[in-house]
């Protein structure tokens, strides 16, 4: 988890993102459009506590930095399955076997038996706070929560992580024949 931004003033844009014990312990602002308040400070202070608290890599962290690569996705279990047959026939004046072989492969078998299982799940983002300015008062950094779509709507970042859509996370099944001549 990275700022894009440089807090520490060493010229880098990518500086590892502190834990706070609570969010508190951070200065928000306001997220408007066009003059009026989308999300308050107050709100996106309570929902960057919620969202730690939902990370098992962010809530043991609580109070100290992110390492470098230190979070990591879920888990996945994909299985794959392929079955053959072999029909043998016997053509020609000679007797000579052909053989007819019949595959079937289904890759994530696992997802054509339930639809959740085999679906690998994606980081919503990597950034999850934006560096909005210093504090007049106290010259301390201030921060925006990202947003994140959920049904249509834009809400204050909430999940880590969001299941996946692609091909590769439905089954998918391909059927082949092939044809051997006799030796």
């Amino acid at each position: 988890m990275l700022f894009q931004t440089t807090l520490n003033g060493d010229g880098q844009i990518n500086d590892l993102i502190y834990v706070p014990k609570q969010a508190s312990e951070m200065i928000f602002k306001d997220i408007t459009s066009n003059g009026t308040v989308l999300f308050t400070a107050a709100q996106q202070q309570g929902a960057f506590d919620a969202y730690i608290e939902n990370n098992p890599y962010l809530s043991a962290r609580r109070g100290q930095y992110a390492e470098r690569n230190g979070a990591i996705l879920p888990w996945l279990t994909r299985i794959d399955l392929s079955a053959e047959q072999d029909f043998i026939i016997k053509t020609g004046k000679n007797n000579k076997p052909n053989t007819f072989r019949f595959r079937i492969d289904i890759l994530n078998f696992g997802n054509l038996i339930n639809s959740k299982w085999g679906v690998s799940q994606i980081s919503t983002t990597a950034q999850p706070l934006s560096f909005a300015g210093a504090d007049a008062v106290t010259g301390a950094p201030t921060y925006r929560l990202a947003t994140q779509v959920i049904n249509g709507s834009t809400v204050l970042l909430k999940d880590s992580f969001i299941k996946s859509r692609t091909i590769d996370d439905v089954y998918q099944m391909q059927l082949s024949v092939r044809y051997i001549f006799g030796n």
